[in-house]
């Protein structure tokens, strides 16, 4: 009976150890914010502060000059007084409401967005603004909106969702840069027709060829300082288009379980890579795409 009590004693404590490092390690670092990269942005200097603190001890000065005069001009004719204002101490700091604060992070937002915009206004070709509070993926040149693409639903994660403060505004402060895509569309669509042999079989081949048919969206984009956008079709997936969706979440979902195994073995858990999904119709998905340059960048507001 003792060896039986120990068995099941050493195997409770054993499993509330992994279970432990499983919640610390695995579960923790997915579910609650991870670092953000911070963008590469040239910090302006403030400011000096004016020079206002401490003069209220040399201000006492004029005010014992006037008392002096009017000791001297008691034996004499006597002049109206001066009143001197009373001296203000231990003034109590000024305290924002949580209104004025979530006003002042949003007008800094705000200002992000611009200055994030503004460095674009000199490229050549066009980018994307991703508008997550207005549901718009938008392409613009120049500052001109070139295509607006509704956003059906949007998926956020926490690593971003959790963060309100100066790292967020720095993180999207400038535009992100693609560096790689994994799709199941072609960005260039080719159609590949056979030259007929003869004035026979050229007649019976239609006059104008029928376009090839489009697969199911499904584009994965990883940016740079860590960002990685999912962009995925509102319609249903079936058979063959379906399939290939499904390897590459596969794929995805495998590398985030390798992490997950060298996080136990290491006891240190890699940094999750924020991720946003948007959902877009089909036909605005394919054509947004299509039209994104090569060299992307992207315009984020959150």
């Amino acid at each position: 009976m003792a060896r039986k009590y120990l068995f099941w004693t050493v195997t409770i404590l054993l499993v509330l150890l992994a279970s432990y490092v499983l919640t610390t390690v695995v579960i923790k670092p997915v579910v609650s914010k991870s670092p953000l990269y911070v963008a590469p942005v040239n910090n302006v200097a403030d400011s000096p502060a004016e020079p206002n603190a401490k003069k209220t001890g040399k201000d006492e000065g004029p005010v014992k000059k006037t008392e002096k005069t009017e000791k001297g001009t008691k034996k004499g004719a006597k002049k109206p007084e001066t009143k001197v204002p009373a001296k203000t101490e231990n003034l109590e700091p000024v305290v924002n409401s949580k209104e004025d604060l979530q006003t002042l992070y949003e007008l800094k937002k705000q200002e992000s967005l611009l200055k994030s915009r503004y460095s674009l206004s000199d490229e050549d070709s066009c980018y994307l603004i991703l508008d997550l509070v207005q549901k718009v993926a938008r392409l613009e040149m120049k500052g001109i909106p070139l295509q607006d693409c509704e956003i059906k639903n949007i998926i956020v994660s926490n690593s971003i969702l959790k963060y309100h403060d100066e790292n967020l505004l720095k993180w999207i402060s400038q535009p992100f840069v693609l560096k790689n895509v994994v799709s199941t569309i072609e960005r260039v669509q080719f159609l590949v027709k056979n030259a007929p042999k003869d004035t026979i079989e050229a007649n019976k081949a239609d006059a104008i060829p029928v376009p090839r048919r489009t697969e199911d969206v499904f584009i994965l984009m990883n940016f740079e300082r860590n960002l990685q956008l999912v962009i995925q079709q509102s319609e249903l997936s079936e058979g063959a288009d379906k399939a290939r969706i499904d390897s590459i979440k596969q794929s995805l979902f495998k590398k985030e379980t390798d992490k997950s195994i060298k996080a136990l073995v290491n006891l240190k858990r890699e940094a999750i890579v924020p991720q946003i999904s948007i959902t877009l119709s089909k036909a605005d998905a394919i054509t947004l795409y299509r039209a994104l340059p090569q060299r992307l960048k992207m315009v984020l507001r959150l």
